[in-house]
């Protein structure tokens, strides 16, 4: 398969009419100092549905990652098959209450993984050409055993597609992104479940999801710097409140998560540190998947797209 660049300098050119005056140099320079910052459009993916459309609609097995309520492969190609967690009913079961979640949509799941955390070991009847993943991974205990999971399952040489949350333009806005010392940390202690610290800082460092709304203040702040320090005060007098008055669950969180599976936002990524933590995995040999493209979010979105590639093994 063949892919756009991620920085095609006639689209850059062409998308942003007040660039028009410069030279392809002053081009490739307002890029990489400003344009890709400040989201400007600078690739033919444009958009969610450009990169969804990436993948060839022929006769390729495609294994689609916990589609739910809203897939992008399932239902929409052929040869296409869904894993999750749990079973459709389950999954039912477990959003009943939740009025985000189109409980009627909700897609079959082929795969059930429950508690074997080897996908290879539930897939043993096929390999993929193609797997996709849309804010999924954000979610899974450990980065690397997901990602050795899902390598097992694709043929040499095929894809993993990611729509991935940047999580400075969703509710993740006031945590920290995450870092490779994290993900090899929940590697060795065979992280299983998403730990005490995701689930609390999940829950009291959380804020609005109106990408919007993040990408004005991120731009006010570009041109005065105070307008992120003063909501960044007023978000953690905020939370501090809340943790005084909530501390005895604060408490009680610690032991319930290492019992208890407790569905929460595991890692922190913009484009450049899932690039960054992915190259490293990969040069360290954790894992088979390197890295082919990373589209950077554009403004006014909440998600950048990555494609991996397996190795041949």
């Amino acid at each position: 398969m063949n892919f756009p660049p991620e920085f095609d300098i006639n689209v850059y050119y062409r998308s942003n009419p007040h660039l028009s005056k410069m030279n392809p140099q002053s081009l490739v320079n307002h890029y990489n100092f400003y344009g890709q910052h400040e989201g400007l459009i600078s690739t033919t993916i444009k958009n969610r549905d450009d990169f969804i459309n990436l993948p060839p609609n022929d006769d390729r097995l495609i294994l689609e990652i916990g589609p739910l309520c809203s897939p992008c492969m399932v239902g929409k190609r052929r040869n296409v098959f869904a894993v999750d967690y749990f079973s459709k009913e389950e999954l039912k079961n477990n959003y009943k209450n939740d009025p985000n979640v189109d409980k009627s949509k909700i897609c079959n799941v082929d795969y059930v993984i429950k508690d074997k955390l080897k996908y290879s070991e539930v897939i043993t009847d096929k390999k993929f050409d193609v797997c996709f993943s849309s804010h999924n991974i954000e979610h899974v205990p450990c980065l690397i055993t997901f990602l050795n999971n899902v390598s097992s399952v694709l043929k040499p040489n095929s894809y993993f597609f990611l729509c991935i949350p940047d999580y400075r333009y969703c509710f993740d806005h006031f945590r920290k992104p995450s870092n490779i010392f994290e993900v090899l940390n929940s590697y060795y202690n065979n992280q299983d479940k998403p730990s005490a610290l995701s689930h609390l800082e999940n829950k009291y460092i959380n804020t609005h999801n109106d990408s919007g709304k993040h990408w004005q203040v991120s731009d006010s702040a570009i041109r005065n710097s105070f307008v992120s320090t003063n909501e960044e005060i007023s978000f953690a007098v905020q939370s501090r409140d809340k943790i005084i008055k909530e501390i005895e669950y604060i408490k009680n969180a610690y032991i319930e998560c290492k019992e208890k599976y407790i569905d929460s936002h595991c890692w922190k990524f913009n484009s450049f540190v899932f690039k960054n933590i992915i190259e490293i995995l990969f040069a360290t040999k954790f894992i088979d998947l390197k890295v082919v493209r990373v589209y950077k979010t554009l403004k006014g979105a909440n998600e950048f797209f990555a494609i991996l590639q397996k190795t041949e093994s």
